[in-house]
């Protein structure tokens, strides 16, 4: 198998989904196609759950600041109670009895609470930041098989036409050689040889046509569309300079928004940490009915009220040296995240220098290509002239007719390789 037929193989296996897009001209566009994808593929469609989910989080968090009530009641029974043995002339103190009850309403509200609250609202935007880069890796792996399938097709389509092309200038020989034969001039064989090399088009054609429906059902599936089986796919031009350097701020990858986004969550992880160890300030109140009320000695029920506030200070840190840990570790995961981002560059730069280097073959390949088929073109025009002064024969044209349908067909797929290329290099640079 030719290195032409190896790489079309490849590009065709690409195909294996589908869809529509289709401009005024009949032409379906790879922009449209993945405008259509976003709004169609259930990746996306996760994008506002994830919004929602986090403006609920954000609410549970925000109820931090509410008042906190409580209301609870207790019966109890002691065998003893507290008592006042000193005799007091003129007074007489009854002891509270032995079964008590009481009813309280005790409400809590935070006054400074150190800064928790919000820190714990950075995580939770954190932690949603990263699902949603999640969410873009995934698109981005979408958008890839649209880009492949969509040069998939553009293949398939432009040798079917050339293959359709053939098949209509083989079957004008065949007519001219079944003439030539009942004049004597051909052989059986020539029209023979004519004949099989019209049905190996014929078998071409159905082959392209066959993966071009195989890829309008890939895409069609991809992106929820339809594509009429007559529109025109063809290769979107875009600026391609395999010279130029890409500096890694250029680059806009999900894997590097990831990262981002992960080192984004630690910060706020520290943040909660730091909060953990700062002072709280807060203020109760407790409304009561009992009895005893507060004045354990009166023996009815009574209401009561208390209220203040409270500071609480940890010191667990002070002398467990838990700041100095966590500080710790939260360096060896950013360092491990550093160490991510630049094996992500590292890769990213030599997916950029394959494609670089394709680009720069393709382009030598194809001036070479060009000039073959002019050649061809040439050729198979000076064997049909000599065909008709009768120094060439019927076999020799169809040979010429091969070499130039082989030439052009090496042409189409090496442009259409090349144009893949250069999008494939704006994709890994982030730009498509």
């Amino acid at each position: 198998m030719s290195r032409a037929s190896a790489l079309l193989a490849v590009l065709a296996l690409a195909a294996a989904r589908p869809t529509t897009a289709r401009a005024d001209d009949g032409a379906v566009s790879l922009a449209a196609l993945i405008e259509a994808a976003r709004q169609h593929h259930p990746t996306l469609a996760r994008q506002p759950l994830l919004a929602r989910s986090l403006a609920l989080q954000e609410r549970l968090i925000d109820q931090a600041y509410l008042p906190h009530a409580q209301l609870a009641g207790q019966a109890t029974w002691q065998s003893d109670v507290t008592s006042i043995a000193i005799p007091i002339p003129g007074v007489t103190v009854t002891p509270p009895p032995n079964d008590q009850y009481k009813v309280t309403l005790e409400i809590q509200q935070s006054i400074w609470d150190g800064g928790r609250a919000r820190s714990q609202r950075h995580v939770a935007a954190g932690r949603a930041a990263i699902a949603e880069q999640q969410v873009n890796l995934e698109w981005f792996q979408v958008r890839q098989r649209i880009l492949e399938l969509y040069f998939a097709g553009v293949v398939q389509q432009q040798l079917a036409a050339q293959a359709a092309t053939l098949d209509r200038r083989l079957g004008e020989v065949v007519a001219k050689v079944q003439v030539a034969q009942q004049h004597g001039v051909a052989t059986p064989r020539d029209v023979l040889l004519a004949q099989a090399r019209q049905l190996e088009a014929q078998q071409a054609l159905a082959d392209a046509q066959a993966q071009l429906a195989s890829v309008r059902r890939a895409l069609i599936d991809l992106t929820g569309t339809t594509i009429a089986a007559d529109a025109a796919l063809t290769a979107p031009p875009i600026a391609c300079d395999p010279a130029a350097p890409t500096a890694p701020a250029a680059l806009h990858r999900p894997e590097l928004d990831a990262l981002t986004a992960q080192a984004g969550l630690l910060t706020a992880q520290d943040e909660v940490d730091r909060a953990a160890d700062r002072p709280r300030l807060g203020a109760f109140a407790t409304l009561g009915y009992g009895r005893p009320g507060l004045n354990f000695l009166d023996p009815t029920f009574q209401p009561y009220v208390i209220g203040g506030v409270q500071l609480t200070v940890p010191l667990t840190h002070l002398y467990a040296g838990t700041r100095a840990k966590t500080r710790q570790q939260l360096e060896v995961q950013r360092a491990l995240l550093d160490r991510q981002r630049d094996a992500v560059l590292t890769q990213v730069e030599v997916q950029l220098d394959a494609q670089r280097a394709e680009i720069g073959r393709l382009d030598a390949t194809l001036a070479l290509d060009e000039q073959l088929a002019q050649v061809r073109v040439q050729v198979r025009g000076e064997t049909e002239t000599q065909l008709r002064l009768g120094t060439a024969t019927m076999t020799d044209l169809i040979t010429d007719l091969s070499q130039e349908d082989l030439a052009q067909s090496k042409l189409v797929v090496h442009r259409a390789q090349r144009s893949l290329a250069c999008h494939q290099l704006a994709f890994i640079q982030g730009e498509l």
